[in-house]
């Protein structure tokens, strides 16, 4: 895994993307494919169900040490916005553009979330 075009950096003062409960009731992270343009997703549901090991399936132990240090994610296990940090790959659908995606995932009340989407780069 090569990290090409940083689409999306790291922040400590980002505004979150999901809070549970907010009215405007958005489930998804959109951002454009950088190859053809398509609108991508990043499900926030998948993102708090992946919180747990830090990490969806799609991403292997070596490549999360890897993004762990590229991010600068140190002993506390923390992300940028103080969550745990979870990482998944999106593919396009259309042309095939693959990108790892940086979340910070927060539990701020019993099974009330605040989730940031921290990073997203292209892969190939």
């Amino acid at each position: 895994m090569k990290l090409l075009e940083e689409i999306k950096k790291p922040s400590y003062q980002s505004e979150p993307d999901f809070i549970t409960g907010r009215m405007d009731g958005n489930k998804t992270y959109d951002f454009d494919c950088s190859r053809c343009g398509v609108v991508l997703k990043i499900d926030f549901q998948s993102q708090i169900k992946y919180s747990w090991n830090g990490k969806s399936d799609k991403i292997s132990d070596v490549e999360m040490t890897h993004l762990k240090r590229h991010y600068g994610i140190g002993l506390s296990e923390k992300a940028h916005d103080g969550g745990f940090p979870v990482f998944d790959k999106v593919t396009c659908k259309e042309c095939g553009q693959q990108y790892i995606t940086y979340s910070g995932v927060r539990e701020f009340s019993n099974s009330a979330y605040i989730i940031s989407v921290l990073g997203i780069q292209n892969i190939n």
